[in-house]
């Protein structure tokens, strides 16, 4: 039922082609600006990094 549905869509196939780039857009920007990489701002090392989070998560 719902695969032949899908197969007639016309504009639908459209509009979720835009719902798909709008998301993408959506999370590039969120991630951009509201995500940041803590870790790499704030640890110059790998090491650094790995020994931040092994206290995170053990310190709790």
């Amino acid at each position: 039922m719902y695969v032949d549905g899908f197969r007639q869509m016309t504009v639908g196939r459209k509009l979720w082609l835009l719902i798909i780039i709008k998301l993408a857009i959506l999370f590039l920007v969120f991630r951009l600006f509201f995500f940041p990489d803590i870790l790499q701002e704030n640890y110059s090392t790998d090491a650094e990094r790995a020994e931040a989070v092994r206290t995170a998560l053990t310190d709790r």
